[in-house]
């Protein structure tokens, strides 16, 4: 049932981006590497995209519950650790460890700095690795020099594990990022840090990545004092002025949420089945596909037809979305409706009685996020806007920054995939990083301690 109506929901939105091809996206034929010839098989005006092996691998993947590979970045000529993070309310992570790059700095010896980077909402830490080597994040770090992990949230494509539940069981998806932030980020947070003996990292996140960074620091402020700097991409808390049109479904959300609940819908667009397999017929084989596609990226996100490489297209939808609950994306329909406010999930009236005592959900106090933070923003971005950033800027007691990126058309996604990351955003972002080796001044690195394999946070 849920595949019929998913599968609906789809083509609807692809009709939509067709639509959306006679909007102000850019020249299709500005691609020039496309009119050069992608490769045989395809009509002249419509060639077929190049297939990237990178589709189709994972940042690792299971066979018979067995970690095997973290594909992508052994194929990009990385080391990789696979670990898994027990966290307190019972939920099996897999995270992902790249404790040195390929350049001759990033292998000196000495104790490193640990940055830990979450992706956002239906995404993995896949995003962090999708974009070339010299313009994914994970791997530009790596080479500097730090240790770098990469989180994955509970739901998505490799944090499906519980050590009581079965990912078929409706109680595994009763979760909104309330409880990631909660419970993933604090284990994920302990755990690298006992792992590498530091007292402190570096936090980078992307979208909701960082509202779950707010909401773990307000529900466990000791961790506060655990972050050397936080750095916020498209920074999310309070939603009030999206301007997506995904915004038009928060007025439907509870019949929605309710009927998904009938249909016994648990996992929302994850990475499996009929679900890659639509994507994979819609978006990745010809350039018509791929621009109706990017279209839709850009009518939910926002417009940025020079800084995407089409391209890259079959490799970005071969990973995205990743999955999550239910709940979790409503929760973002829902905070919408609630107006200029960060606050817990929203159970009606109701529902909020039993779960809060009051009739409204409790505001999270932003006032309590003592770390340090940088902001940076697009002025572009539909769905974490300039308005909203403003907001959450004005409520952060240790804000460091709120920086735009210098560019207007800079969008949501920009921030992961852009063609000129580097030129626009990374360069800044990495001058304002510690460095990457502690020296024996620091105060930083605790005493070694033995570690399992599986540790709670």
């Amino acid at each position: 049932m849920w595949s019929f109506y998913s599968s609906r929901v789809f083509v609807i939105l692809v009709v939509i981006a067709n639509v959306s091809a006679t909007l102000p996206f850019g020249n299709r034929n500005g691609e020039s590497v496309l009119s050069s010839g992608l490769g045989a098989g395809g009509r002249r005006n419509n060639p077929r995209l190049p297939v990237s092996p990178e589709a189709y691998m994972s940042s690792h993947f299971y066979f018979y519950g067995i970690t095997i590979q973290p594909e992508i970045i052994i194929y990009r000529g990385y080391p990789v650790e696979l670990h898994t993070v027990l966290t307190e309310d019972g939920y099996l992570l897999g995270i992902h460890r790249i404790p040195y790059g390929r350049t001759a700095i990033s292998r000196q010896k000495g104790p490193k700095r640990p940055v830990f980077l979450q992706h956002g909402l239906l995404n993995s830490d896949a995003d962090w690795l999708i974009n070339p080597t010299d313009r994914a994040l994970a791997f530009i770090l790596a080479d500097r020099g730090y240790d770098v992990w990469l989180g994955n949230a509970r739901g998505n494509a490799y944090s499906k594990r519980h050590v009581k539940l079965d990912v078929n069981e409706e109680e595994f998806w009763d979760f909104s990022w309330d409880e990631i932030g909660r419970y993933d980020i604090p284990a994920c947070i302990n755990y690298v840090l006992r792992k590498t003996g530091s007292r402190k990292l570096t936090y980078i996140g992307h979208s909701m990545g960082t509202a779950v960074f707010w909401v773990a620091m307000i529900t466990n402020p000791e961790l506060n004092n655990k972050i050397e700097v936080m750095m916020a991409l498209a920074p999310a808390a309070s939603v009030a002025n999206v301007k997506s049109f995904v915004r038009l479904s928060a007025a439907f959300v509870d019949p929605i949420e309710s009927f998904l609940r009938l249909i016994r819908t648990r996992a929302f667009l994850p990475n499996t089945g009929i679900h890659r397999r639509i994507r994979e017929v819609f978006c990745e084989r010809t350039l018509k596909e791929a621009t109706l596609c990017r279209n839709l990226i850009f009518l939910i996100a926002g417009a940025d037809p020079h800084n995407f490489n089409i391209t890259a297209l079959p490799v970005i939808s071969g990973h995205n979305p990743s999955g999550t609950s239910v709940r979790t994306v409503s929760q973002f329909a829902k905070s919408f409706n609630l107006g200029q406010t960060f606050t817990r999930y929203d159970y009606g009236p109701q529902g909020n009685f039993e779960h809060y005592g009051q009739g409204v959900p409790p505001e999270y106090d932003l006032n309590l996020v003592t770390a340090p933070v940088y902001l940076f923003w697009g002025e572009n971005d539909l769905l974490t806007t300039p308005e909203d950033v403003a907001w959450l800027a004005s409520k952060l007691p240790n804000l460091k920054a709120s920086i735009r990126v210098d560019y207007p058309l800079f969008n949501h996604w920009d921030f992961l995939w852009s063609v000129n990351v580097n030129e626009l955003l990374y360069n800044r972002l990495l001058t304002l990083l510690p460095p990457p080796y502690y020296t024996e001044t620091s105060h930083n690195i605790a005493l070694p301690i033995n570690v399992t394999r599986i540790a709670r946070g």
